[in-house]
């Protein structure tokens, strides 16, 4: 699919450059895409992955691909469905009404909402199952967010690519960075949540 195919872009290769060379320390993403680790990086994802599966009852964690073959496994009928995507043929009949946004995201048509759909359930207690990304609404994870405001608060210097750090998982780690004595700079097109107290703004694209 269109998601996973996505290759690490020139940002993601610069800072992974840029670690190697010891110019970075630690390295913090909101991002779920895993983008930074095909370009050589190893971030704390603040926000998860699309790749894991997690469940809502005991917390076990396995590998989506193995969730998608299940998927498939249990609705043959859907499992072609999608395939007809890759065709040309979104928003048709065969393909359930189906068509994909630009993030990934699958846009089913209302009626066929009331097809036959079997989820699978979590192989230790057969619990609820869900991609392991933290939704808006959610919280991040205790003990990663502590990691993450640790980390920003030792640090000598905070640099923000590519946010507006709108969410407050995002914003307090700049902040935390800024109180602390950090010199803080942010890359990113248009208004940030922070622009009142970084040191350095620029308004630009990543890849340039």
């Amino acid at each position: 699919m269109r998601f996973t195919a996505a290759q690490p872009g020139a940002a993601h290769v610069a800072l992974a450059s840029l670690e190697q060379a010891g110019r970075i320390n630690f390295m913090i993403t909101q991002n779920v895409d895993r983008l930074h680790h095909r370009a050589g990086s190893n971030p704390l994802e603040l926000h998860g992955t699309v790749y894991s599966v997690i469940c809502l009852d005991c917390g076990f964690s396995f590998c989506r691909n193995l969730f998608q073959d299940e998927v498939k496994a249990l609705n043959p009928k859907w499992a072609a469905a999608i395939e007809s995507l890759d065709y040309g043929n979104a928003g048709s009949d065969k393909s359930f009404g189906m068509k994909q946004r630009p993030d990934g995201d699958i846009e089913i048509d209302e009626k066929f909402w009331e097809e036959d759909f079997h989820i699978p359930t979590c192989h230790k207690c057969n619990g609820v199952l869900k991609p392991d990304v933290v939704f808006f609404g959610d919280n991040v994870p205790k003990e990663r967010a502590d990691k993450a405001k640790e980390v920003a608060r030792e640090c000598d210097a905070f640099l923000v690519l590519g946010s507006s750090v709108m969410t407050m998982s995002a914003f307090q780690l700049v902040r935390a960075a800024h109180e602390a004595g950090a010199s803080t700079a942010i890359v990113n097109i248009g208004k940030t949540r922070a622009d009142e107290f970084v040191s350095l703004k620029v308004n630009a694209r990543l890849g340039e």
